[in-house]
Parts: C-alpha cells; sequence; structure tokens
C-alpha cells in the first residue's frame, strides 16, 4: 500500500486527509452547539451589546481575508445598544462574515444602520447561480446550494446564525436581489 507514492505525494494526501478531518471537527462543534440552541440548553447572557463596537472590531480582524473583494463597509456610529450575548453577537457577525467570503466571488457589503426601533445588520454578497427557492433554505442545517459547493461549507453556520439570533429575542432574514445575496439581522433596541 501506498508504494508507488513520491514523498511529495504523501504529504499532499496527509494535508487533504488533515484538511477533512479538521473540517468534520468543525463540523460536529457547530452540529453540538446547534442541538444546544434548539433545545435551549446554550446559556446566552441578555446584556447591553454595542453592536458598532464589535462589528467594527471583526472587520477590522478580517481585514487582511478581504482582499480580492469589492468592498464595501458602511457602520453607523452612535447606534443604540441592543439586549445580547456578547459572544454569541460576536458569532453571527463571523458566521456571516465567513459565509460571504466562502460564497461571495467579488463583490460584499457589510451595513450596519438604525431604522425605527431596530438596529440592522446587513452582510452582502454576489451570489450568481443562487436561485429564490435556494435562499428559502439557507438557515436549513446542511443546505448548501451545489453552486455554492466549495468543500469548505457544512450547511451550519446560517443555522447557527439564525438558532442564536432568535435564541437572543431578534430577527433574521434572507434575500435575493439581481444576484445580490442579503442576511439582514434586525436587533430589537435596549429598553433605556
Amino acid at each position: 500500500e501506498g508504494e508507488g507514492l513520491t514523498a511529495e505525494e504523501r504529504r499532499e494526501y496527509l494535508a487533504i486527509v488533515q484538511g477533512r478531518a479538521k473540517a468534520l471537527q468543525s463540523m460536529i462543534v457547530s452540529f453540538y452547539d446547534l442541538s444546544r440552541l434548539e433545545g435551549g440548553e446554550y446559556p446566552l447572557s441578555r446584556e447591553r451589546v454595542d453592536l458598532y463596537h464589535v462589528l467594527s472590531e471583526l472587520v477590522a480582524e478580517f481585514y487582511n481575508d478581504f482582499e480580492g473583494f469589492d468592498m464595501t463597509v458602511e457602520l453607523r456610529e452612535g447606534l443604540p445598544s441592543v439586549t445580547a450575548d456578547p459572544a454569541g453577537v460576536l458569532r453571527v457577525f463571523t458566521n456571516l462574515i465567513r459565509n460571504a467570503m466562502e460564497h461571495g466571488r467579488s463583490r460584499m457589503s457589510i451595513l450596519l444602520y438604525q431604522e425605527g426601533d431596530e438596529v440592522v445588520s446587513v452582510f452582502a454578497n454576489d451570489a450568481p447561480g443562487l436561485t429564490p427557492e435556494d435562499v428559502e433554505h439557507v438557515f436549513d442545517r446542511f443546505f448548501t446550494a451545489d453552486k455554492m459547493r466549495t468543500g469548505q461549507s457544512t450547511g451550519l453556520g446560517l443555522a447557527i446564525v439564525k438558532a442564536l439570533v432568535e435564541r437572543m429575542g431578534h430577527t433574521v432574514s434572507a434575500e435575493l436581489e439581481g444576484d445580490l445575496f442579503r442576511v439582514v439581522v434586525r436587533w430589537q433596541t435596549a429598553k433605556q
């Protein structure tokens, strides 16, 4: 077994196996978190969270990964805080940025603004080939549109986003306009 392989090929195969093991591990962790969230066993605190602060820091951390994207980042400062779990908010935003980077080809935008009693966060990317039917299922666990398969996607990132957002008392939706795919989270502002 494997006698005909060069050292280089062996290294390549090993890297593939390690990559798959890592993807599987991350999927198991995500699946476990999702089960706990859906079962109400995932502890979420209720604190005042400044979404501008969380998102602007996260965007700065991802800055180098945005290379190659035509990026639009518009984050309003001075927005009212929302009631949420800080770690939960961070996970929601991280999953949404990763999702846009994985599936977007060239355009991406991240917006944060106020609308009435809500702070709205929008994560958008170009998604050529995505259909309105696909959009109805993006929050289903294990859903990945075949056109979007990069081998990276477990189809759990957006399911976790939805579960977290709803458990924290806010709402999330997805829409497609032309070839622009958007995930919109509407956060209720904290009562003064």
